[in-house]
């Protein structure tokens, strides 16, 4: 009888022969695809790791999830839970600050109500503190209006008087003019001094009342000091004290050079001349 090809004899030998020539072929495919579902396997454990964790701390889930991941990994209960809990959390803080916005403005509110609300004492105080204005603002008036603390430029008589309105004759000019300010004899060279504390505000000369000075004593008050002998005695800007001497009588004036030695003097309120006697009260 003839052995059977198919004899388990046969059998092991061909095996061990295929062995033999394909074993290193097998065994290295084998390693291959260990490796490879290893691979695999480390991998899908990461990303899952990796998916999880993003989704704990509150990140975009949308940005994570893939089609493997969810397909293989990843539970759609877990997924729609992940993404809900940020939004909670935001709407949760979100409405906290509306909250706390309302309550900081409603106290502003009730502030800003308190302090608008007048107290009843207030008009009263008010009243009070008026009527101590009106009293501090009259008194330097009542004091302005009777005379600020002068003394003369010089000493003498008036010769002419002031004159704004009504003309007056000129032995000078042999005419008939207004006079705005007063002429006080004294001798050529008689020291002219400051009526009062100011700031000389100009030095020139005249062509018609000659060399002329002009102190600004604040206030709305100026005094002019003309048919004088010098400008070389005080300088534009400089300051000046009461009695101060500024200059001398002179006969400069061309318009006055027909009368007596004397100082004409001016006094400007305002911008206004204004007659000088009601602040020299020794002068008539």
């Amino acid at each position: 009888m003839k052995k059977s090809i198919f004899s388990k004899s046969n059998l092991k030998e061909k095996f061990i022969e295929f062995l033999n020539k394909k074993g290193f072929y097998i065994v290295l495919f084998m390693c291959v695809l260990i490796i490879g579902v290893t691979a695999m396997i480390v991998t899908r454990t990461s990303l899952y790791d990796l998916q999880v964790g993003k989704v704990d701390d509150g990140a975009a889930v949308d940005g994570i999830v893939g089609d493997d991941i969810v397909g293989d990994d990843i539970v759609g209960d877990d997924i729609s839970q992940a993404q809900n809990e940020p939004v909670s959390v935001n709407d949760e803080s979100a409405q906290q600050e509306e909250q706390g916005e309302k309550v900081a403005k409603e106290d502003n509110t009730q502030k800003n109500i308190k302090e608008e609300t007048p107290k009843d004492e207030s008009p009263v105080i008010v009243k009070q503190d008026v009527k101590k204005d009106v009293a501090a603002t009259k008194k330097p008036q009542a004091v302005a209006q009777k005379a600020p603390l002068v003394i003369p430029p010089v000493d003498g008589e008036i010769i002419m008087d002031f004159s704004i309105d009504v003309p007056i004759y000129s032995k000078t000019m042999e005419d008939w003019r207004t006079h705005k300010g007063i002429d006080i004899r004294s001798e050529r060279g008689t020291q002219v001094k400051a009526v009062a504390d100011g700031i000389v505000e100009k030095v020139y000369n005249d062509d018609k009342m000659g060399i002329t000075i002009v102190i600004d004593h604040g206030n709305g008050l100026k005094t002019v000091y003309s048919n004088l002998s010098s400008d070389k005695m005080v300088k534009e800007g400089q300051h000046i004290k009461q009695g101060e001497v500024i200059s001398g009588v002179g006969d400069t004036a061309m318009i006055e050079i027909g009368d007596q030695p004397h100082l004409h003097f001016e006094m400007i309120k305002d911008g206004k001349n204004v007659d000088p006697k009601q602040y020299l009260a020794n002068l008539r």
